[in-house]
């Protein structure tokens, strides 16, 4: 969640996970938020007692702009983290030693907080940092999409840097099979640097896809959801591609418990089943 303490009596914004961890990709999302009110509620009802979002940049840009979408993405409440869009740089941070928050995206927390301190304070003698409205996941998207283009040219880079990565290990790999295990050999499962584990291991499987899969705009940062969300979800949804592929890397049973669209009843009833933390 995102809270407030005080360092040297002035305010800083701290966003921590607390609880499990869910990660909704944006099908599932929009799905959930205009279906069934009561299903919404059993989520967020269970999302507030035991669980913490993680949002992205990412989400938040594609997200339906629909009333209904933005009412659920408000009844979350502050019960949510901005989830960082790199997984390398995830990855350098686990590398460092910073596990523990290597998750987060300091910059959209950090940007989302001045720019939503400097709207409030136009209508707001006072500004009430203790209030839950003062984080709500509805205005967080409204910060972003005025960054869309931006933030969709850094997207468009990832994406064409980790295709032309994966086309590049394709080819050498089709060539010597065993120039695979040269260049992202595989590696022991490490819970203090899960998402280098879930990357690279995502890629091998993308590699020995070759002759089944081409791959397309999109796909990488597909490929930075899905390894963040497995690597440091409890519980999540991907679209059925992606989930396979989770479920498919050495030591699955230690990632995000993973389902998809269709399985969003599951994914609910496993929140409420699962004891608080």
């Amino acid at each position: 969640m995102i809270r407030f303490t005080s360092e040297n009596a002035s305010p800083v914004v701290v966003a921590e996970t607390k609880g499990y961890r869910i990660y909704l990709d944006n099908d599932s999302l929009s799905e959930l938020a205009s279906g069934s009110p009561a299903r919404g509620q059993r989520f967020t009802d269970a999302l507030h007692a035991k669980a913490t979002l993680l949002f992205s940049r990412a989400n938040a840009i594609d997200v339906s702009s629909a009333t209904a979408v933005r009412a659920f993405l408000d009844s979350v409440g502050p019960a949510w983290v901005p989830l960082e869009l790199n997984p390398w740089e995830v990855a350098k941070r686990e590398a460092a030693g910073l596990a523990g928050q290597a998750v987060v995206s300091t910059s959209f927390m950090q940007g989302y907080f001045q720019d939503r301190a400097h709207d409030l304070s136009q209508t707001c003698r006072v500004l009430d940092l203790s209030s839950e409205g003062f984080f709500q996941l509805g205005a967080a998207v409204d910060w972003v999409h005025q960054q869309r283009d931006k933030i969709r040219a850094k997207a468009a880079q990832i994406d064409d840097a980790l295709r032309g990565r994966l086309a590049a290990l394709r080819a050498d790999y089709e060539r010597d099979p065993t120039s695979l295990d040269q260049a992202l050999p595989p590696c022991q499962f490490n819970e203090q640097c899960p998402a280098t584990f879930v990357l690279r291991h995502l890629q091998r499987v993308l590699i020995h896809e070759a002759k089944a899969y081409h791959f397309k705009s999109g796909d990488g940062l597909d490929l930075c959801h899905a390894a963040l969300a497995a690597a440091y979800g409890s519980l999540i949804t991907l679209d059925k591609h992606w989930k396979r592929r989770v479920l498919a890397l050495p030591s699955s049973e230690k990632l995000a418990r993973t389902y998809y669209r269709a399985e969003i009843d599951e994914l609910i009833a496993m929140m409420e089943a699962l004891p608080a933390r």
